[in-house]
């Protein structure tokens, strides 16, 4: 995937970081440890590109107001070298950010470095994973079930393959067991009947 995008992320949160200490230091925050906050995409573009909790989840171990909070750390806050530039104070304490024209710039950069495995991320590691899909039945007709089981579990697997997985793509065939006995012999008594008759060899009771 685009490098750009978690780049973005982590320089915001090293900017968030480095405006609480600076208000620490101005006496603006207590000298106290911040708690874990979030750095995510919004959910509604209108409110911006990128939000973070950081003003509501320091509240209760700064023990002001999130909006305070909020208004404070802006105030301290260097966006250069980052890819955001501020867009609002909202709601409770909500801090919302833009991407800046570079950050668009840098994710076609990445696109044409990455060429054909753009997209793809490490979010597997490598683990193994067996997707099975499709138990052929020769016993049976096929059916349209048949057809999209197989291009699901085919889709599926090369989905997690894409998001860094070590994919094993398990097809059974039913071509062993007492199904399988049995289509034989069943196979065999119908051949045999259009020679000799249906009368004369007698069918499987578990024939197909």
């Amino acid at each position: 995937m685009s490098q750009a995008v978690e780049k973005a992320r982590e320089g915001l949160k090293t900017a968030l970081l480095q405006a609480v200490s600076t208000a620490a230091e101005k006496g603006q925050l207590p000298q106290t440890e911040l708690p874990e906050f979030s750095v995510e995409p919004v959910t509604d573009r209108v409110h911006g590109d990128y939000t973070t909790n950081i003003a509501m989840a320091s509240a209760r171990a700064y023990k002001l107001p999130p909006r305070k909070i909020a208004e404070t750390i802006c105030e301290n806050l260097d966006l250069s070298g980052t890819y955001f530039e501020l867009h609002e104070v909202a709601g409770p304490g909500f801090i919302n950010f833009l991407f800046k024209p570079e950050f668009y710039a840098a994710v076609l950069a990445d696109i044409d470095r990455l060429g054909k495995d753009y997209g793809k991320s490490n979010f597997g590691q490598g683990k193994k994973v067996i997707v099975e899909f499709v138990s052929a039945n020769p016993t049976g007709p096929m059916h349209m079930g048949n057809a999209r089981g197989g291009a699901l579990g085919d889709c599926l697997s090369s989905v997690l393959e894409w998001a860094g997985f070590d994919v094993y793509r398990e097809f059974y065939v039913n071509d062993a067991g007492n199904q399988i006995q049995n289509f034989a012999l069943s196979l065999e008594a119908r051949y045999l009947q259009l020679f000799k008759g249906e009368e004369a060899v007698p069918f499987p009771e578990d024939g197909y």
